[in-house]
């Protein structure tokens, strides 16, 4: 007897993990500064150097360039500090190697700076590390028996399973230099950058992405007073897909990895991105499974293996929002913006809970810079999800408005992507050979009336007595379609 096998190769999603990471450094003011009055604001920019998938292992190194802004003990304007961390973070899984393809979206979730004395300051930046590895599998199943002059019995599983088809790494960099006017006498302090996916279209071998970056950037002016500015960088980038086809359904996953953004005297703003990007495709498979087989004649000797494999199909996008009242302690004059972290979530029916690091930069009613720092858990609405869905690449937009004299309410809409995983087990045929004769119980038995109840199965019953479901079917004129008996007599023909 030859097993038909069928191999399909595919992707395995072994590690998808949001983690949270800290690193801290102390710096010393250096001679030509003055000494530390108050810490005002803190915050930093991230640049990854390497991702690299090691023996059950990712290391995700690089470096953060913190920006410090103190007031002096003399007074006067804040002064700004820049302190450079280094990081080496791991995440530990089994089944990594080098062949598996890694994603990793780090994101700093707090920055927080404290005057050890006044010439003396330790910073430690909480960073938060979305970390997906995925690994080159093959699925293997027997799909059906090629029995030869042996007549074979077999109840086939059908079932519809996503695999990842295609996963592809990629990385560009997005150059621009924006032309500012009315930028004279700025100094740029800050920027974050957030990557938005306008289009994602495939084409033979490549795949086209348009979007945006959208920069928010923290500036002083030469008077002293701090604003926060909003610049979208439009980009195109085409990217490498082998086996992509004009017309496939496609998901692109982008993260940036470094950021140069500088504001010259001159007025132009001069902007380096660099991104990582995966490209992931599923496909749909009908599989074919041996659920049950006999011979009835002999016994079977039938070997099996469970098989385990995780259905993986890609939902698109999705959106959500929610808000939260955050008291701040004092009278506010006016908000110069905010930021959000998404550090943890949970699925709770058509609600996200989300934990979030939050960051509101504002003046007082006497003029004074303040920043705060909150770790919030906000209940999402969300819709159009599929069940229990994995959810990635999760961007917070944060809203501020006033919520009585010294509270702020923080809107956040929330956008990512979804997949959704399942679970599958079967069981493969391995190994299928004819045992001895069946015991000659009912020998010269032709036919057998039997009362049957309300839904046994006409194929455990043709399995009992060693004959078959169309034979039961012909002698009981039951149709096709119809797989279980109903409340009777049944006649069981005997092969003989």
């Amino acid at each position: 007897m030859e097993l038909v096998r069928k191999s399909i190769p595919y992707y395995d999603v072994i590690l998808d993990n949001v983690s949270v990471y800290e690193e801290s450094t102390d710096a010393i003011v250096p001679d030509a500064f003055p000494d530390i009055a108050r810490i005002v604001y803190a915050d930093g920019t991230v640049s990854i150097k390497d991702e690299s998938p090691q023996n059950d292992r990712v290391l995700v190194s690089g470096s953060v360039a913190a920006t410090v802004l103190y007031q002096p003990e003399v007074g006067g304007s804040l002064q700004s500090l820049e302190i450079p961390l280094s990081f080496a973070h791991i995440e530990e899984a089994r089944g990594v190697s080098a062949d598996c393809t890694c994603f990793v979206r780090c994101s700093i979730a707090d920055v927080t700076a404290r005057a050890v004395n006044s010439r003396k300051v330790s910073v430690s930046a909480k960073l938060c590390f979305e970390t997906t590895v995925y690994q080159p599998s093959i699925l293997q199943y027997t799909e059906q028996i090629q029995s030869g002059d042996t007549p074979l019995e077999v109840l086939y599983d059908t079932k519809e399973i996503t695999l990842l088809r295609q996963v592809e790494g990629s990385s560009f960099t997005i150059l621009d230099d924006l032309e500012w006017n009315g930028s004279e006498g700025l100094e740029l302090l800050h920027t974050d950058c957030v990557l938005r996916q306008n289009e994602c279209r495939a084409m033979n071998g490549r795949m086209l992405i348009r979007g945006e970056a959208v920069l928010q950037l923290l500036l002083r002016d030469d008077t002293g007073a701090f604003q926060q500015v909003t610049k979208n960088i439009p980009f195109t980038q085409m990217l490498d897909a082998s086996d992509m086809q004009e017309g496939d359904a496609a998901t692109v996953r982008l993260a940036v990895r470094n950021l140069d953004c500088i504001l010259t005297g001159s007025g132009v703003l001069s902007i380096g991105i660099g991104v990582c990007a995966v490209i992931l495709q599923d496909e749909k498979h009908a599989i074919q499974t041996i659920h049950d087989l006999y011979q009835t004649k002999h016994a079977l000797n039938v070997q099996v293996t469970p098989v385990k494999v995780q259905d993986c199909m890609l939902c698109g996008n999705f959106a959500a929002d929610g808000s939260e009242n955050i008291p701040l302690g004092m009278k506010t004059s006016q908000y110069l913006g905010a930021k959000a972290i998404c550090t943890g979530m949970q699925m709770e029916g058509d609600t996200l809970r989300v934990k979030v690091d939050a960051f509101i930069l504002y003046y007082d009613d006497e003029g004074n810079l303040y920043q705060t720092h909150r770790a919030l858990h906000v209940p999402l609405r969300v819709s159009n999800l599929p069940v229990e869905p994995a959810l990635h690449d999760i961007a917070l937009q944060v809203a501020l408005s006033p919520a009585g004299e010294d509270s702020v309410n923080v809107h956040l809409s929330a956008s990512g992507g979804a997949t959704k995983r399942t679970p599958q087990t079967f069981q493969d045929v391995t190994s299928v050979e004819l045992g001895p004769e069946r015991n000659a119980e009912l020998c010269g038995v032709t036919l057998i009336l039997r009362r049957v109840e309300e839904g046994e199965s006409l194929w455990d019953i043709a399995k009992q007595y060693a004959t078959t479901v169309s034979a039961i079917r012909s002698a009981n004129s039951i149709a096709e379609e119809q797989k279980t008996t109903q409340a009777q007599l049944l006649l069981i023909p005997m092969e003989q």
